[in-house]
């Protein structure tokens, strides 16, 4: 198993796959003269930071054994399975007539949302239909009836188109394998060629082809077959790790052994501030980690926030997708050069809404067209002109009295999945008792 990893969070966690024998491949020039590494071989994994920073995703053959040995060091992040391309037998439940979306019974007592546009025919609720999954959304099974089908070096997609991956630069290889696809008998298939195809024997890619195309036939025998929601055919996938604070300190600790780190390294180089970071890091030799670490408290908070300025509150959710919300600084609270509490206001066409956040707390509170809910988050990281929060989707709010948790079944179905710890677990059904208290 070989490994290659990319990204500010690539140093501690290639040292922590050394350290357990795991080979890395096609490391950054840094690493592989801090940690003597020359293997430039095609890697199964890879890891990758998430698009907001917040963590890594994780994919490939074998991911399991390197997830493994990430929870076994970091208890309190977030280990969200997103499996991408699983193809199930589901029953038709419903129609959600406002999300315009058909609800679709799925194994496990787990429901999907396919969107009405993507349904050809009358929706008859008990009917089987083959979809399959292409990520969550606020919690959901998101489906689609255009089927994929993953090999080593081939996707194929129903009613699809042929194109390339991102990986494939070289103009001879999109060449040759454009070449290869009008040679072969695709049917109603598109081909994504996945990166390295490009060096492969033509004859190795047909027989792939032919492999592919005889999975879709069992894929329909089994369908034909099924009367209740049952998966039949597994796809890939995909890990997306969010770290806490507590955990990003592990992770610059780890660094520490390998290079020259201040504290909260990841934090900053999350936020965006590598050339404060790496300049900082040029002065451990002459000043302590807590001076430095007072006196970039100090530069960053001259620059913000700032009371009555626009300001932003920047979410991710679970599968790393991200979500933004801008308003106006109303309320600050600062002590010891660090901001303990921040209040903005913000309007838009879904009406006016006040957001609180404060640096120990793993709640925002919201008030709404002045209703108050609460939202569970990771605890924020409060910079100048944003702060970066991780939402569980999970909201507290007060109705007709009676205070509903949206989603409250979440980390239990988190945990029951392995993608959180049950440290974090108890911590965070904690924290949504409190939320309660509204």
């Amino acid at each position: 198993m070989k490994v290659k990893v990319r990204g500010i969070y690539s140093t501690a966690i290639t040292k922590l796959l050394l350290d357990e024998k795991i080979e890395v491949t096609q490391a950054a020039d840094a690493i592989k003269k801090a940690l003597k590494i020359d293997d430039e071989s095609k890697p199964d994994i890879t890891i990758e930071d998430t698009e907001t920073k917040e963590g890594v995703y994780v994919y490939g053959t074998g991911s399991e054994k390197v997830i493994d040995l990430l929870k076994e060091k970091l208890k309190m992040s977030i280990f969200y399975k997103e499996e991408i391309g699983k193809i199930y037998c589901g029953i038709i439940k419903n129609t959600d007539q406002k999300a315009k979306s058909i609800v679709i019974s799925l194994p496990d007592d787990e429901e999907g949302v396919l969107d009405l546009k993507s349904f050809w025919g009358y929706v008859k609720p008990g009917a089987k239909i083959l979809v399959q999954s292409k990520g969550t959304y606020d919690g959901k099974i998101m489906l689609s009836t255009q089927l994929r089908i993953f090999g080593d070096n081939i996707i194929i997609i129903k009613n699809g188109f042929t194109k390339m991956s991102k990986g494939i630069h070289s103009n001879e290889g999109k060449t040759k394998l454009y070449d290869i696809a009008k040679g072969l008998n695709l049917k109603e298939w598109g081909i994504l060629w996945v990166q390295g195809a490009e060096d492969k024997d033509e004859e190795v890619l047909k027989q792939e082809l032919e492999e592919l195309q005889k999975k879709e036939s069992e894929i329909n025998e089994k369908f034909n077959n099924c009367n209740e929601p049952s998966i039949i055919y597994e796809g890939m996938n995909k890990y997306f790790i969010l770290f806490d604070e507590h955990d990003k300190n592990e992770l610059d600790k780890i660094r520490k052994t390998v290079m020259p780190t201040i504290m909260n390294h990841h934090k900053l180089k999350s936020a965006g501030y590598t050339i404060l970071t790496d300049f900082a890091e040029n002065l451990l030799d002459k000043y302590s980690d807590e001076e430095i670490d007072q006196k970039i408290n100090e530069v960053l908070l001259r620059y913000g926030p700032v009371k009555d300025k626009l300001y932003r509150l920047a979410f991710t959710r679970l599968n790393g997708t991200s979500f933004k919300i801008d308003g106006i600084v109303s309320e600050l609270e600062v002590k010891n050069n660090e901001v303990q509490k921040l209040t903005i206001n913000s309007r838009s066409e879904w009406g006016d809404r006040t957001y609180t956040i404060e640096k120990d707390l793993e709640y925002v509170d919201i008030v709404r067209n002045g209703e108050k809910e609460r939202m569970l988050i990771v605890k924020p990281e409060i910079f100048p002109k944003f702060s970066k929060l991780i939402t569980y989707d999970i909201t507290a709010k007060k109705e007709e009295n009676e205070v509903k948790v949206q989603n409250e079944d979440r980390l239990e179905r988190l945990s029951k999945k392995g993608e959180i710890s049950n440290e974090l677990k108890d911590k965070m059904s904690q924290v949504i008792n409190e939320m309660k208290k509204l």
